[in-house]
């Protein structure tokens, strides 16, 4: 069930590649950093894919993986869509909707399904005036689709686990830092609260997030960098308790931007490795595509 929540934790990945910034001078769109909002008036539209690949596990130590029983594979795709506004300069307004779907093949079982795991509004401020880079976004996604985990009988893939059935509200604090002309650091910690609806989960949990993003510009079209995330929950499944960073994964992954069309379109490519994790959770892979318009 751990996995699922490697598929949600691209919405770090979409904040770095995707979220805007306004009050610049530039134009280019390498000047519309995560940390800061559009300018009013000004929106954006971004939708982000995601596909999760996962044939190995972790064992019983952080870094050890073993293969899945009976040659088990399992394909995680969400794609990721949202819409920004500025209605200030200080106070961007927006909506996001999240489409999951889920291919799971062994020699047992071939299964697959899809749905709306999320949608719902977001609001982003920039809390301190003089410091223009750091802000501050939350988000609350309502779940359309029902039985997103497969457990009501009568299910046309029974436990063929989508995403956690949930209402989730998402707060994220993002910091960006230039180092010099050609270089740039992004920092970002995030509290994820799931509220439970139809869940194999009794209460209630809170994962959080930390991240590092460190890009290069060898030119005003092309970006280019590395990434790197730590991810805990904080939440025991086995006694149905809040317990502090009990499961765990780290990843790291290499990404690339290119302006295909100056100051309005960019797209994105990134490919991402788990390679720590705690045990019996999914060793796996991501590759990902974006695309990002925006209306200055």
């Amino acid at each position: 069930m751990f996995n699922a929540m490697k598929i949600l934790s691209r919405l770090c990945i979409i904040t770095f590649i995707m979220l805007p910034t306004s009050l610049l001078a530039q134009r280019s769109l390498q000047a519309y950093t995560p940390s800061a909002l559009l300018g009013q008036g000004n929106w954006e539209f971004k939708s982000f894919q995601n596909l999760y690949r996962e044939t190995q596990s972790f064992g019983q130590g952080p870094f050890e993986k073993i293969m899945n029983d009976e040659e088990k594979r399992s394909l995680y795709f969400t794609s990721i869509n949202q819409f920004l506004y500025g209605l200030t300069p200080q106070l961007n307004v927006g909506v996001d909707l999240w489409a999951s779907h889920v291919d799971v093949s062994s020699l047992q079982q071939n299964a697959n399904r899809w749905g709306i795991s999320g949608v719902g509004p977001k609001i982003k401020i920039a809390p301190i005036p003089k410091l223009p880079n750091l802000s501050v976004q939350s988000t609350f996604l309502f779940p359309l689709s029902k039985d997103l985990e497969g457990r009501q009988p009568g299910a046309e893939n029974p436990f063929l686990f989508l995403s956690f059935d949930r209402y989730l509200w998402l707060t994220q604090f993002f910091y960006d830092q230039s180092l010099g002309t050609k270089w740039q650091i992004f920092l970002q910690t995030a509290f994820w609260y799931s509220i439970v609806r139809d869940s194999f989960v009794n209460n209630n949990f809170l994962d959080t997030q930390f991240n590092g993003f460190l890009s290069y510009f060898p030119n005003s079209r092309w970006t280019v960098y590395g990434m790197l995330e730590y991810f805990p929950r904080h939440y025991d499944f086995e006694t149905q308790m809040a317990q502090p960073f009990n499961i765990y994964f780290a990843q790291a992954g290499l990404g690339a931007k290119y302006q295909l069309i100056p100051q309005l379109l960019e797209l994105e490519l990134l490919y991402s490795n788990f390679f720590m994790g705690s045990p019996n959770n999914g060793a796996g892979q991501t590759f990902n595509f974006g695309v990002r318009i925006i209306q200055q």
